[in-house]
């Protein structure tokens, strides 16, 4: 019985990859972005809802679901002002 994965469907056998392949150099793998998972959720725990930020490429929120416009209506409600 032959062994999975050593001979293609075809029954011939597969090339290895250092046969085949040049020898290059190793390059260095690129350095992970600089930011976290994109979006984001976060909780604010005064209203008791989950916040939804879209970061920008140097990591700071560039846009939120609800809005910060959103959030303040929902504060002041909650403080009975509105």
């Amino acid at each position: 019985m032959k062994p999975i994965g050593t001979y293609l469907p075809s029954g011939l056998p597969a090339a290895t990859a250092t046969a085949t392949a040049p020898a290059a150099p190793a390059a260095a793998p690129p350095p992970p972005p600089p930011i976290g998972p994109n979006p984001r959720m976060r909780l604010d725990p005064a209203l008791g809802i989950v916040v939804t930020e879209f970061l920008d490429a140097s990591g700071k929120p560039a846009r939120s679901v609800p809005s910060a416009s959103q959030i303040e209506a929902y504060r002041n409600a909650q403080r009975g002002l509105t």
